[in-house]
Parts: structure tokens; sequence; C-alpha cells
């Protein structure tokens, strides 16, 4: 990772970072599934991508609130590879801590590496390089933001056939970027595979699509961890619940730039197609998917609205009820991230017929 990507002075601002109000529905989230599901009496959180750890700790101050559920929590896993993310998390979620203070396992060919530290109220929290190495046990897992960072493959359709679009050295003088995106000759041998689905039949000469193996993979080894142990889940991203194309996207100083412009500095993202999620969910487990729905709608099924306006009246300057304001305004605008932004729940529900909290059937 190169510098703070997120925040006022990185790349973008998440929804965490806008408002605290996000993590906290977020944890009242995990409360009523933990209620629905049966109430088990030890669970653990896993969080992919967890960016500054200002979600998880926003979720873990208002689950707090709720000590019978809260003596359940044993553990927070972190699935972050970078090192000096890490160290953030650990900033948020462990005020005061320092590297001395954290257990480190190196790892070996049976054993994978581990880096812990256990927090005031018990809860140890975990960094993990993939899901494969986490503890079984009932969990709640977390996904804001993650799948949109994963790479993907993109394709134009040529006569009969996907043709991969790859990025090419570009020296000519009249180019501004050095870089461009050009078309395969020819049809990799792995592309029937990838493109095997019939959605992919209805597309014309010349359309695009991307699709992202990686999400698969990872979508898959989530859903086939909770169908083993029990649990819940979130995949909250912008994307759409179809296939789309030409979806890369380079942002720099909060701005969007040309995805060629920048490599190694910009951060790239692509939307999420959400029906592949759920696919992947559906082609290995027993694990039900729900939704997706658009943010605003999840956010307003939390309630909120009230929260809002409880926070409003403590707030103690007219800057903070502003900031307030903002933020709420920012998290659920429909022409902007309030319906750009979805979500996907996904669970073991087995025995259990009634739906998570907004995405009741209407």
């Amino acid at each position: 990772m190169l510098g703070d990507v997120f925040g006022k002075q990185g790349d973008f601002v998440t929804s965490p970072e806008i408002s605290q109000v996000f993590g906290e529905l977020c944890g009242i989230w995990y409360l009523t599934e933990w209620m629905r599901l049966g109430q088990p009496q030890k669970t653990q959180i896993i969080e992919f991508g967890p960016g500054r750890g200002t979600l998880m700790s926003d979720m873990l101050r208002t689950l707090s609130q709720f000590p019978y559920f809260y003596k359940t929590l044993s553990d927070v896993h972190f699935v972050e590879a970078s090192p000096g993310l890490r160290k953030m998390q650990r900033a948020a979620l462990v005020a005061g801590s320092q590297d001395k203070d954290v257990v480190r396992v190196e790892g070996n060919k049976d054993e994978a590496p581990i880096e812990t530290i256990t927090r005031e109220d018990g809860i140890k929290v975990s960094w993990h390089d993939g899901i494969e190495v986490i503890p079984d046990q009932w969990s709640f897992i977390m996904a804001h933001e993650f799948f949109d960072a994963l790479p993907i493959h993109s394709f134009e359709k040529t006569g009969d056939e996907w043709r991969e679009l790859m990025v090419d050295m570009d020296d000519t003088e009249e180019s501004e970027h050095n870089f461009r995106i050009v078309k395969s000759p020819n049809q990799a041998a792995m592309t029937p595979t990838l493109l095997s689905d019939k959605k992919f039949e209805t597309f014309k000469d010349g359309d695009r699509v991307d699709v992202s193996p990686d999400c698969w993979s990872v979508m898959d080894k989530m859903a086939r961890y909770l169908s083993k142990n029990g649990g819940t889940g979130l995949a909250i991203d912008y994307g759409q619940d179809y296939v789309q194309g030409d979806t890369l996207r380079a942002i720099k100083d909060h701005k969007i730039i040309h995805p060629m412009c920048d490599p190694g500095s910009a951060d790239l993202s692509a939307d999420v197609d959400f029906s592949f999620l759920k696919q992947a969910i559906q082609s290995g487990s027993d694990i039900t998917a729900y939704g997706p729905i658009t943010q605003k709608d999840f956010l307003q099924s939390l309630g909120i609205q009230a929260r809002i306006e409880t926070l409003f009246r403590n707030a103690k300057s007219s800057a903070a009820r502003k900031s307030l304001l903002d933020g709420a305004e920012r998290l659920m605008d429909p022409e902007a991230m309030g319906r750009i932004y979805k979500v996907l729940a996904f669970a073991n529900s087995a025995g259990h017929s009634k739906e998570p909290v907004g995405f009741e059937k209407k």
C-alpha cells in the first residue's frame, strides 16, 4: 500500500469514514441476525479488507451496549495483507497499542502466519492472509468495499467469440498515458469456460463485459465457511445485480482519472456484479442469498432517521450537527451512494424461514 488511501487525505472516503451511524447500524443488523438464527453462544466477526478499522470500531462500540450478545463474541478476524493497514486497524481497535504488544507466529509449511492482540474487553483481534486459516466458529462476515478492488477480466464480443481486452505499452508521440487497452487477436482457451453462462448469449457484437474470477473464488470460500460453521454475512459495494462492461475506474485525490494515467499510485476498482456473487454462493453451498437492496433501503430498514435525530439532539455544536446531517445525506442520497451502493446478505438459514431485517419479501 502506498500511503493512506482512505479518508480526506487519501484517494477516497468510504461510508464508515463519512458517518459513525453506518457502522452502528451494521452492528445492529448483525445483532438482529444473531437473534434470528438462534442466538449461538459463541461467535466471531470476520472482516475482509477492513480499511482503517473504522467500521469494525463503530460496530464493536455499538454491540458492546448489548451485554447478553457481547459476551458471546470471542474474536475479530481481519483478512488483510497490508502491514501498513494492519497497524491502522490495530490503532482503531486497541488504542495506544505498540508493535511489541502484538503476538506474531511467523508460519511454516504446516502453519499459516498470524498476528494477534487482545483488547481490554477480552476480544482477541487477529490478522490473516485468507479465510482458509481462520478457526472454525459461528461467524459474522463483513465485506465492505472489498469485492470492487479485486482483479477483473474484460472482454469484447467479436463475432461469435469473446476477445479479452489487454493492457499494452503505447510509446507513440500522441499517447498521453504510455499505456493503452488492446483487444486480443484470438479467443483465449479459458474464455468459453469463464463466459459459459447463458446470460452471455444475449450480447451483441462490440458489447463488453467485466468478469472477476477472484470475486467468485472468495465468495465461494465465504459461503462454504458459513455452510460448515453457521453464521451470516454482508457484502456492501457499488455495482449492479447484472453483468456490466467498461466499469474499470481509477481514483486519485478524490477525483476520477484515466485508468492508464498513474498506474501504481491511483486506486483501481470496478463495479461488482452481484448476480455473479449470488451464483458463487449457490454453486457450492446451502447458504441463502438475500438481495441485493440499495444502501438507502438497508439503512432505512435499520432506523437511520431515528438514530440521526438522537445524535442531532445530543450534538454539542452547530458544526457537529451540520456534519451529522451532511454525512447522513451522502449515505442516503438516491442519486449517489444511497442508490449506487448495494447490500447483499447471505446466511446459513437452515431451519429459519424468516428473512433478515431489510430483506423481507414485499
